[in-house]
């Protein structure tokens, strides 16, 4: 029996060479599109720390610079209710979770700050490590 897939050599030519040309044009679709996915994965990735830092340092300037001050040593009214210096060991040695849990639940005169979403909480304690000292 013949196979009745191919009746003229050219046509089965141009046939062949056109399934080639559009799978190499796919293949080179597909990396192009990985390689693009692959940089932009990157990009972001290389610009989270910076973009966390900045949303710490925004939160910090708004919720806690009143007691704790810029500088993170505290304020006269920090002082008076007792706010510690954010560059003290006891702060530094605090793991992240007692520092996120001290900013949700609030801890002696320092109030709560419920509202504040997870990545906040920890932009926020991402920023209190910054006054470790050096």
């Amino acid at each position: 029996m013949l196979d009745n897939r191919c009746t003229s050599t050219s046509i089965c030519a141009v046939s062949s060479s056109t399934r080639k040309a559009s799978f190499v044009r796919a293949r080179s679709v597909a990396i192009t599109l990985g390689m693009t996915l692959a940089l932009a994965f990157l990009a972001l990735a290389a610009s989270s720390p910076a973009k966390a830092d900045e949303d710490g340092a925004a939160l910090f300037k708004t919720n806690c610079v009143v007691c704790h001050g810029a500088d993170g040593t505290g304020t006269p009214t920090g002082k008076s209710l007792k706010a510690p210096d954010l560059h003290s060991d006891a702060v530094q040695k605090m793991t992240d979770a007692q520092i996120a849990a001290q900013i949700v639940n609030g801890k002696n005169n320092m109030p709560p700050f419920p509202s504040l979403k997870p990545e906040q909480v920890k932009a926020l304690v991402a920023y209190v490590r910054t006054f470790k000292k050096k």
